[in-house]
């Protein structure tokens, strides 16, 4: 019998949480986030932004080697001790630790259980156990991701990987391993990092408007962009001549700004394949430099053609469904038959019960869950070109917000209370010590006036009242739950707010008076006119259990 799905993830989890309770550990993690998206780009949309959030994850938790522990997290921490080998939790585990990602063709599909997969790199063969996937799968696509052995020879394909089908771009990555392999003279391991490279980590010149994500401004010079990808294609050999044809080629086809993956099934990836099969040119570099010369090169992409020719592009394991894959075909006959463009939208929507969009500048900010986490990777990619690297790993507990903030659909209806709930709330309660509480508040200073500067989002002006206060206060009060946590143990929820008045007395919102009762070590770091969390303990005292900033009295303040 195979592992199932959950408690490969039920194991994920809880080797996520154990990493989150390591102080240095979580800190890498944070800061390798930029790491392994890269530096340059504009967001994704949120969709995509999960999946790769996710395969960070994958990558640190399971594959990277920790700073701190010198191994990768999951070999570094063991099974839980309270789960043994056989337990779902045990075996959860054992996944995790057989777990490795490469690039898979489909060799052969069983509908309704499975496929059969070559690993390009490695060359094994593989069986998984993927029902639901399997009915829309065909042989010769492509799927790039971490596979998790489940037992019986079976093996499961992580819900964040790739899903390419593209004939062009399968042959250009088959001829670009074997001539690695060549090289090498032996196997191909690809490390995750490398695969987000590869296939995902292509920037994109721009955002969808409509999706609430903002894109950097492009590069001042744009001949820097087309310049590179001169270059990169002159040292793979090519001549002036054939570099020439080859930007005029890319030249002559408009960029489109919401492609996931420039390269797959698209101009760039016809260059590609052609590169592949007649030149020496890295894959790679030139698909980067490329796709970041390609808005340069060409015209704006007319709004009419976007999505029809993007038709092979798909971002995750799955398909579209034949509703929507007959309209676009009829679609696709109909305007090759000289059809008014116009009218086979108009069609085309009525077919896929879509409505048109509102852009009147009275229309509602669209709802997008994640576009804070968008936000957080616009501003490390800012500050790792405009600081460097160095500074943006120090910036990194701003993921910290973007985790916090997750559910906010519109990045503009950010405001104080959101910043004060961080703040003085979630801040005290996660952070583990002051240094740390000084890094992610410093983080959320530096993330407000870039959003205030950059997107015109008034978070600086909202957390100027209350910004000197916390910065002196936060310290304190994470020192003093520090030693909580060290007593206590991790913070469970419930309790009472009380307003600290000195010594052992508190007062409850309506005025009533408790007795408090909390170690000397902490107390050491409390003062009055600060906020506590208690609970009921012994002889009527209330224990505390958690304290806050003076400046939580804001929240009761504002509306």
């Amino acid at each position: 019998m195979s592992l199932p799905q959950t408690s490969i993830e039920l194991a994920f989890t809880q080797l996520q949480e154990r990493a989150r309770r390591d102080p240095a550990v979580w800190l890498e993690f944070q800061a390798s986030l930029i790491e392994f998206l890269g530096a340059a780009g504009a967001p994704m949309e949120a969709r995509n932004l999960d999946m790769a959030t996710r395969r960070h994850a994958e990558w640190f938790l399971l594959e990277r080697p920790s700073d701190t522990l010198d191994v990768a997290p999951v070999a570094a921490y063991g099974i839980d001790p309270a789960a043994d080998e056989d337990s779902e939790l045990g075996q959860g585990h054992g996944a995790l630790l057989g777990s490795f990602a490469s690039v898979f063709e489909i060799t052969g599909v069983n509908s309704g259980e499975g496929v059969w997969v070559r690993d390009l790199a490695g060359l094994g063969e593989y069986p998984l156990e993927e029902p639901d996937a399997s009915r829309a799968l065909e042989a010769g696509d492509m799927l790039v991701g971490r596979v998790f052995p489940v037992g019986d020879a079976l093996y499961r394909i992580s819900h964040a990987s790739g899903f390419f089908r593209d004939p062009r771009l399968l042959a250009a990555v088959r001829h670009d391993l074997e001539r690695a392999r060549t090289d090498r003279r032996g196997v191909i391991r690809l490390s995750q990092r490398e695969l987000e490279s590869m296939f995902f980590g292509v920037p994109i010149a721009a955002a969808k408007a409509a999706g609430g994500v903002h894109a950097p401004p492009l590069p001042s010079t744009s001949q820097s962009a087309i310049s590179a990808a001169r270059k990169s294609l002159a040292a793979g050999g090519l001549d002036p001549s054939e570099i020439e044809d080859v930007m005029a080629e890319l030249a002559s086809e408009p960029f489109d700004p919401s492609a996931v993956l420039p390269g797959a099934g698209d101009r760039l990836g016809e260059i590609l394949a052609r590169l592949a099969f007649e030149t020496d040119v890295d894959l790679e570099t030139a698909r980067r430099a490329l796709a970041q010369a390609w808005p340069e090169l060409s015209a704006p992409p007319a709004a009419t053609q976007r999505g029809a020719e993007r038709g092979q592009r798909k971002s995750s394991v799955g398909r579209r469904a034949p509703k929507v894959d007959r309209a676009l075909s009829d679609f696709d006959a109909r305007r090759a038959q000289g059809a008014d463009l116009d009218t086979l939208f108009a069609e085309l929507e009525a077919e896929l019960d879509l409505e048109s969009e509102d852009t009147s500048e009275d229309a509602p900010a669209p709802d997008f869950p994640g576009v804070v986490g968008a936000m957080v990777i616009e501003f490390l990619w800012d500050i790792e070109r405009e600081r460097g690297a160095d500074a943006a790993r120090e910036l990194a507990g701003i993921a910290n917000f973007a985790e916090y903030a997750k559910a906010q659909g519109v990045f503009e209806n950010l405001g104080e209370r959101d910043l004060l709930l961080f703040a003085c709330l979630w801040l005290p309660e996660h952070a583990s010590s002051a240094d740390e509480a000084t890094r992610w508040f410093h983080a959320l200073v530096e993330f407000s006036s870039w959003a205030e500067d950059r997107h015109e989002v008034r978070l600086a002006s909202d957390l100027e009242a209350t910004r000197a206060g916390l910065a002196q206060s936060l310290p304190r009060i994470c020192d003093a739950n520090a030693r909580l946590r060290a007593r206590l143990g991790p913070l469970a929820p419930g309790g009472e707010m009380l307003g600290f008045e000195g010594g052992r007395v508190a007062r409850t919102p309506r005025g009533e008076e408790r007795v408090v009762s909390m170690p000397k070590d902490a107390a050491a770091f409390v003062e009055s006119g600060d906020f506590l969390r208690a609970e009921s303990a012994v002889g009527g005292e209330m224990r505390v259990v958690c304290v806050y900033p003076p400046q939580t009295v804001r929240l009761g303040e504002i509306d």
